[in-house]
C-alpha cells in the first residue's frame, strides 16, 4: 500500500492492508493509486474508518475487509461485483455503504447485521427484489434503489422510521405498500420512471415529504389523501394518465413546482387558486379546454406552461399574475387575448406561436419587460403601435401570419436582436428598418417585398439576413457596409445585378442568390475572404470572373442553370484547390 499511508497502523491492520494490495488488479497496488482511493484512518484510534475503491476492476469483495472492523465509510461503486460478499456481516460499525454500478442481482437477508447503517447506495445494479429484513436497519436515512428491475417492494420498508432518502427511480414497480405512510421523516421521495397505475391513500401521511417524484408512470388518478402532504415544496407528475386532479390539491400550502405535462388532464379544480406559493405551473400537453379564474389568485407564479391544450380563451384574471415573468400558450387554440393580458408587466418570454390570433391588445406595448415574442404560425394582419414601446424585446417572431405591413413604431425596438418576419403578405419593410442598431438576424423571406431600403446598411451588427422569395429587383450599394454579415440570403427575387460593392463584406460565410436574372458577378466577389458557400443556381450568367480564385475558404460553388461558356480553366483551378462545383 506504500508507507506514507500505513506506517503508523497496528502491525495486524498493516498486514491486512498488505494483502488487499494483492487482491486489487494492475497498478491500483502501488501508493499514488492508492492515496487516489482515500484509504484513510483515525490516529485517535488507529483503526481504519474510511475505503474509498471506485472503479478499480473489482469482482469481488475483497475478504481482506475482515481485517477492518471498525469500518464505518466504504465506497465500492462502479466495479463488477455481482455478489453481497458475508465479510459484510463483520462490519457492524459501517455506517455509508456505496455499492451502487455494480451488478448486484440479489440482497442477502442478513443485511440487517448492518445495525449502524446510516447511508444505503445500491442504484444501477441487477435487483430483482430485496429482503424483508431491510426494515430491520432502524437508522437508515438514505437509501438509493433507483436504476435496478425491482417490481415489488416488502412492506417492511415502512419500518425504516429514520428514514429521509428514497430513491426507487427507474425500476418495473407496478406499487408501492400502504407502509410508506409509516415513513414520518421522509423528505425525499423519487419513484420516476416505474409502471405505478395508483397511489396509497396512506402516501398523505407523508407530512415532512419536500420533493415527490412520480414521472413517467401510469398513475390515473390522485387520491384525496394526497393534499394531506402539507410540506411539499416539488411534485413531477409528468408523463401518466391523470385525467383530473382531486379538489384536495389546493391544501398543499408550501407546493412552489406543480409538474403535470403530457397526461390527459381535461381541467383544472379551482382549488388550484389557493395554492399561494406555487411559482411554476407547467401542465403542457394536455386536453385543457379552459383554466378556472382562481388561476389568477397564484400571485407568487413565475412561470406558466400551458402549451398544446385546447385553449380557446385566456380567462380575462391571468392579468393578476403581476409577477409571471414566462407565459407559454402555444399551440392551442386561441383565436383572441384578454386586454388584460397587457398588466403582466413582469413578462419576459411570451410564446402564443400556433394558435388562432387575428389580433393583438392595442395596450400590448405595456408589457415593457418582455425579451421574447412569438406569434408564429396565427392569423394576424396588423401589429398594434404599441409594439414600439416594449424596450426591452430582443426576440421577435411574427413568421407565418397574415401582415401585409410593420408599423413604423416597431424601429423604435432598440434592444431588438431577432426579427422573423417570413411568410407574410408583406410588401414594404419601414425605410427606418436601419434604426434597429442592435439587429443581428432579420428574416423576411416568402413576403411581397419589392424593394430594400437603403437604410439596411446601417444595420453594422447584423449576421444574417434573408429576403429570399420575394419580388425585390435592387440591392442597395449600402448592403456593403455590413461588415458584421455571415449569411445572406436573396434566392427567387429579380435581381438582374449584384453591386461593386458586395465585396466589402469580409465576414460573409453563406451567399445564396440561386433563381434570380444575374447576367454578371462584379469582380469585387474575388474580396469576400471569408466565403465558403456561393449559391448561383438558375441564373443568366455566361462566364465568371477570374477574382473568383481567390476565395480560398471556399468549399461549394453551384453554378447549374446557367449559360456559362470558357470556364474550363477557372473550374479546374477551383478543384484541385478542393471546391466542390456543381454544373
Amino acid at each position: 500500500m506504500g508507507k506514507n499511508n500505513n506506517m503508523d497502523l497496528p502491525k495486524e491492520e498493516k498486514e491486512g492492508l498488505d494483502s488487499l494490495d494483492e487482491t486489487l488488479p494492475g497498478t491500483v497496488s502501488e501508493i499514488k493509486e492508492i492515496r487516489s482511493y482515500s484509504v484513510g484512518y483515525t490516529s485517535e484510534n488507529n483503526h481504519l474508518s474510511g475505503l474509498s475503491l471506485f472503479s478499480c476492476g473489482l469482482d469481488a469483495i475483497p475478504i481482506q475487509l475482515r481485517s477492518f472492523p471498525h469500518l464505518k465509510k466504504l465506497y465500492l461503486r462502479g466495479n463488477n461485483i455481482n455478489k453481497f460478499s458475508k465479510v459484510f456481516f463483520s462490519l457492524g460499525d459501517l455506517e455509508i455503504l456505496d455499492l451502487g454500478e455494480n451488478g448486484l442481482r440479489f440482497l442477502p437477508k442478513q443485511i440487517n447485521l448492518l445495525t449502524s447503517l446510516l447511508e444505503l447506495n445500491l442504484e444501477s445494479n441487477e435487483l430483482k427484489s430485496f429482503p424483508e429484513t431491510i426494515g430491520d436497519l432502524k437508522d437508515l436515512k438514505f437509501l438509493d434503489l433507483s436504476g435496478n428491475k425491482l417490481n415489488m417492494l416488502p412492506s417492511s420498508i415502512g419500518k425504516l422510521k429514520n428514514l429521509e432518502f428514497l430513491d426507487l427511480s427507474e425500476n418495473e414497480l407496478h406499487k408501492i405498500p400502504d407502509s410508506f405512510g409509516s415513513l414520518q421523516k421522509l423528505k425525499f421521495l423519487y419513484l420516476g420512471n416505474n409502471n405505478l397505475r395508483g397511489l396509497p391513500t396512506t402516501i398523505g401521511s407523508l407530512y415532512s415529504l419536500v420533493r415527490l417524484n412520480l414521472r413517467n408512470n401510469k398513475i390515473e388518478s390522485l387520491p384525496d389523501s394526497f393534499g394531506l402532504m402539507n410540506s411539499l415544496t416539488s411534485c413531477f407528475l409528468k408523463g401518466n394518465l391523470l385525467e383530473e386532479l382531486p379538489d384536495s390539491i389546493g391544501s398543499l400550502s408550501e407546493l412552489q413546482y406543480l409538474g403535470l405535462s403530457n397526461n390527459y388532464i381535461k381541467a383544472l379544480p379551482s382549488s388550484i387558486g389557493t395554492l399561494s406559493k406555487l411559482d411554476n405551473l407547467c401542465i403542457g400537453n394536455n386536453y385543457l379546454g379552459t383554466l378556472p379564474d382562481s388561476i389568477g389568485s397564484l400571485k407568487n407564479l413565475l412561470n406558466l406552461e400551458i402549451e398544446k391544450n385546447e385553449l380557446k380563451n385566456l380567462p380575462d384574471t391571468i392579468g393578476k399574475l403581476k409577477n409571471l415573468k414566462h407565459l407559454k400558450a402555444n399551440h392551442n387554440r386561441l383565436s383572441n387575448l384578454p386586454e388584460t393580458l397587457a398588466n403582466l408587466t413582469s413578462l419576459e418570454t411570451l410564446f402564443l406561436n400556433q394558435n388562432k390570433i387575428k389580433q393583438l391588445p392595442n395596450i400590448i406595448g405595456n408589457l415593457n419587460s418582455l425579451k421574447e415574442l412569438n406569434l408564429y404560425d396565427n392569423r394576424v394582419k396588423k401589429l398594434p403601435d404599441s409594439i414600439g414601446e416594449m424596450e426591452n424585446l430582443s426576440i421577435l417572431d411574427l413568421s407565418s401570419n397574415k401582415l401585409e405591413e410593420l408599423p413604423n413604431s416597431i424601429c423604435q425596438l432598440s434592444e431588438l436582436k431577432e426579427l422573423d418576419a417570413s411568410t407574410n403578405l408583406l410588401e414594404t419593410i419601414p425605410d427606418c428598418i436601419g434604426n434597429l442598431s442592435s439587429l443581428r438576424n432579420l428574416v423576411l423571406g416568402f413576403n411581397r417585398l419589392t424593394k430594400i431600403p437603403y437604410s439596411i446598411g446601417n444595420l453594422r451588427n447584423l449576421s444574417t439576413l434573408d429576403v429570399g422569395k420575394n419580388n425585390i429587383n435592387f440591392i442597395p450599394p449600402s448592403i456593403g457596409n455590413l461588415d458584421s454579415l455571415r449569411h445572406l440570403y436573396l434566392y427567387y427575387n429579380n435581381f438582374r445585378e449584384i453591386p461593386e460593392s458586395i465585396g466589402a463584406l469580409k465576414m460573409l460565410e453563406y451567399f445564396n442568390i440561386s433563381n434570380n436574372k444575374i447576367e454578371f458577378l462584379p469582380r469585387s466577389i474575388g474580396s469576400l475572404k471569408s466565403l465558403e458557400y456561393l449559391f448561383l443556381k438558375d441564373n443568366r450568367l455566361n462566364s465568371i470572373p477570374e477574382s473568383i480564385l481567390s476565395l480560398k475558404k471556399l468549399r461549394h460553388l453551384d453554378l447549374q442553370e446557367n449559360k456559362l461558356k470558357d470556364i474550363e480553366n477557372i473550374i479546374e483551378n477551383l478543384e484541385q484547390e478542393g471546391v466542390k462545383v456543381i454544373l
